[in-house]
């Protein structure tokens, strides 16, 4: 994919390492605005970049919301949904 396709597709996460020591400055930011680290590393994108700026949430968060919303239907019609699900993945 060309850098100028990647400019329009909205939907690419990322992930970002930092170094040692500009994590710890992060942190250190962040301690003192009271935010969580990713909250201050969302603060400084957005102000540089403006308010178009997010981050994904942790593959654990997704888990845990695809269960969430499977909560309030029926036993049988969830395994239909999961039986489908699986065989997409064929």
């Amino acid at each position: 994919m060309t850098r100028s396709a990647l400019t329009h597709d909205t939907t690419i996460a990322r992930t970002i390492r930092f170094p040692a020591g500009l994590r710890d400055r992060i942190a250190l930011d962040a301690d003192r605005c009271g935010r969580s680290f990713e909250g201050q590393v969302l603060a400084l994108l957005r102000r540089h970049y403006g308010e178009d700026v997010d981050i994904s949430p942790a593959p654990a968060e997704i888990l845990a919301l695809a269960n969430a919303s499977l909560a309030d239907i029926p036993v049988a019609e969830s395994r239909a949904i999961l039986r489908k699900l699986k065989e997409g993945d064929r």
